[in-house]
């Protein structure tokens, strides 16, 4: 669907160089949100209608995260049917990070606005106000990688929230983009409601999820996704000795998966032939 022949992009087209010089990803970021902004509009309403029993906001963020994945990525969707199966498949790691942030972040709001009021009374107020301030900003930034990690690595979620929390810091120029157009959005639609409520139901959620996944796959993808493709292709004996050469050139390892130290998951076919030990999805 195009407006008015607008960001259409299902008419044909020369095509596309494959030694073309990749685009910065400042435009790609607009260039895939326009191409999908319809289908942003359809997720966003599935992800509200799905949160609707308050119980499964966890798993539909989950859902919501997985689509918007592949979206980042270019990968083929099927909105509904991907939604759903990532929806069901991370029900258990989706409501409990859905709980522990509930409670953290209700600890997190009245410390935040007590200090605050407090602040104006004691000078001293002001020290624990700022470090209130500081952990709320590290606690948004775990929760750019939470759902991420959680529909792409099969990890304990102990592990999930201790890698977050080194993405927290080992991203961090990225993570302070992410959270100042994150809250670009969400301050006024806060602000302003009721009025904002057909930019929340539309557009908002879907929106900032997009914004957060596109800015922080790519750390999983460097420090998760591509060292642990590349140890399983040294297992199987499938690296060529330029590539051995490279790997044995590196120095110190930035980010070490703590997954690597749980027990391998027995291989195991489920219903519909989904398979269970994977490590990433």
């Amino acid at each position: 669907m195009a407006l008015f022949g607008l960001f259409n992009y299902n008419k044909p087209g020369p095509g596309i160089d494959k030694n073309a010089p990749k685009k910065k990803r400042f435009f790609l970021f607009f260039e895939l949100y326009f191409r999908k902004f319809w289908k942003l509009i359809e997720l966003n309403l599935l992800f509200l209608v799905c949160c609707i029993p308050i119980v499964t906001i966890g798993p539909a963020i989950c859902g919501m995260t997985y689509v918007l994945r592949n979206y980042a990525t270019e990968k083929p969707t099927f909105l509904v049917s991907d939604f759903w199966d990532a929806f069901k498949s991370n029900w258990k790691q989706g409501f409990a990070l859905s709980v522990l942030f509930g409670v953290i972040s209700v600890v997190a709001g009245v410390s935040f606005f007590w200090y605050f009021v407090n602040s104006s009374t004691s000078w001293a107020m002001l020290i624990p106000y700022g470090l209130c301030i500081l952990f709320c900003l590290i606690f948004l930034f775990v929760q750019f990688y939470a759902y991420l990690m959680a529909i792409t690595v099969e990890l304990k979620l102990r592990y999930i929230l201790k890698n977050c929390l080194i993405f927290a810091f080992l991203g961090l120029k990225t993570n302070i983009i992410t959270a100042f157009f994150v809250l670009l959005i969400a301050i006024p639609c806060a602000l302003f409601f009721p009025l904002s409520i057909p930019i929340l139901l539309l557009l908002a959620f879907s929106t900032i999820g997009f914004i957060t996944v596109f800015n922080s796959y790519p750390y999983l993808v460097k420090y998760i996704i591509e060292p642990q493709e590349q140890k399983l292709r040294e297992e199987r004996g499938e690296l060529d000795d330029d590539e051995e050469d490279d790997g044995d050139e590196e120095d110190d390892v930035i980010f070490t998966d703590i997954g690597t130290q749980e027990v391998p998951v027995a291989q195991n076919t489920g219903k519909g032939g989904h398979n269970k030990g994977r490590v990433i999805r």
